[in-house]
C-alpha cells in the first residue's frame, strides 16, 4: 500500500500547485491511491507531512506555505534507497520523541501543529483539537546516554512546562510531558498524581519503534497507591 507522503508526492507533483492537505486526501481516494479505514485521513495525512518537514527540514519533499497547506520543496533531491537497519537498542533522540507524539495526537482528534525551538519562548508542541476549543502544550525530552540522564529528562520537562502554563476562561489547554519510555517511568512514580489532576498534566511514553501511551492523572494514581 502507497504510503501517505507517497501519495501526496505524486498529487502535488501532478497538481504543479499548492493544495491543502483535505484536497490531497479527496484527489487520493477519488483516485483510489488511498485505502484506509481510519475515520480522519485528511488528518493523517497532514501530520505525516507536518512530521517529514519538521523532521527532514530542506531535506523533506514538502515544504508547508500555510496552515494544512503544502507544496513540493524545489530543491530536493531524489535520494537513492537505502534501507536502513532496526532502532533497537538506540538512544531515542528528543526529535524522535516529539514526531511520535505528533503522530498520536494527529491520530486522536488533534492538529494545527506549532512547534518551539531554542530561539523561541514556547512550547516543543502545540496542537489544536479539532472539533473544541481545547489546546495541547507538551515539553519534549530525549533519552540520555547515562543513566542519570533519564530522570534529568523528566525533571527539566515538569519545570519547563510549568513555566508556560496558562488559563483562559474560554479555552481549556492541556499539558503533556513527552518522555522516552525509561524516562516516562520515573514520571509515573515521581510526579504527584494530585498535580497532575490539578494541572491537567499527561505523560507521554514513547518507545523505541515509536509507540505512544498516554497516562492520565488517574493512571499516576494507580501506579503510586499500588508501589506504597
Amino acid at each position: 500500500m502507497n504510503s501517505y507522503k507517497d501519495i501526496a508526492y505524486t498529487i502535488l507533483k501532478e497538481a504543479g500547485k499548492t493544495l491543502h492537505s483535505k484536497e490531497i486526501t479527496e484527489v487520493a481516494k477519488r483516485k483510489r491511491l488511498l485505502n484506509t479505514n481510519g475515520k480522519t485521513p485528511e488528518a493523517t495525512m497532514n501530520a505525516q507531512l507536518v512530521v517529514d518537514i519538521n523532521s527532514k527540514k530542506e531535506k523533506s519533499r514538502f515544504v508547508k506555505i500555510g496552515p494544512s497547506i503544502f507544496g513540493l520543496n524545489k530543491n530536493f533531491k531524489e535520494p537513492k534507497i537505502v534501507i536502513k537497519p532496526a532502532n533497537n537498542g538506540k538512544i531515542i533522540s528528543e526529535d524522535f520523541v516529539k514526531n511520535s507524539i505528533i503522530k498520536w495526537l494527529s491520530a486522536n482528534g488533534w492538529g494545527h501543529f506549532q512547534f518551539g525551538d531554542l530561539h523561541q519562548q514556547g512550547v516543543d508542541i502545540r496542537a489544536k483539537h479539532h472539533q473544541y476549543s481545547r489546546y495541547f502544550l507538551v515539553e519534549a525530552k530525549g533519552q540520555g546516554k547515562i543513566r542519570q540522564a533519564d530522570e534529568v529528562a523528566f525533571v527539566y520537562s515538569l519545570g519547563q512546562i510549568i513555566t508556560r502554563m496558562k488559563t483562559n476562561k474560554t479555552t481549556r489547554y492541556y499539558f503533556g510531558l513527552g518522555l522516552p519510555d525509561v524516562s516516562a517511568k520515573i514520571a509515573l512514580r515521581r510526579l504527584p498524581w494530585q498535580v497532575a489532576k490539578k494541572l491537567l498534566l499527561y505523560v507521554f511514553s514513547v518507545d523505541q519503534s515509536g509507540n505512544v501511551s498516554q497516562y492520565s492523572w488517574q493512571d499516576l494514581k494507580k501506579v503510586q497507591e499500588f508501589k506504597k
